[in-house]
């Protein structure tokens, strides 16, 4: 696994939506995933494909870790 060390976030985008973060989405070849925050940490799927998530309201990229939403 390859993975992205920062020490620091330069340039953080905070979400504009009230409240913030309404929904995270992400895309893939062309269809939309929906994504949900991942205190534990990032899902390995979300690391393997590189994946970035953007608020479904502003669009605003996620800055912090996420994971695939469970279908259904």
């Amino acid at each position: 696994m390859f993975f992205k060390w920062r020490s620091f976030r330069r340039g953080v985008v905070t979400c504009a939506c009230e409240p913030e973060w309404p929904g995270l989405r992400a895309v893939v070849d062309g269809h939309e995933v929906a994504g949900v925050p991942s205190p534990e940490g990032s899902s390995p799927l979300v690391l393997m494909l590189g994946l970035s998530a953007s608020c479904t309201g502003c669009g605003a990229e996620y800055p912090y870790t996420w994971a695939v939403a469970p279908r259904g």
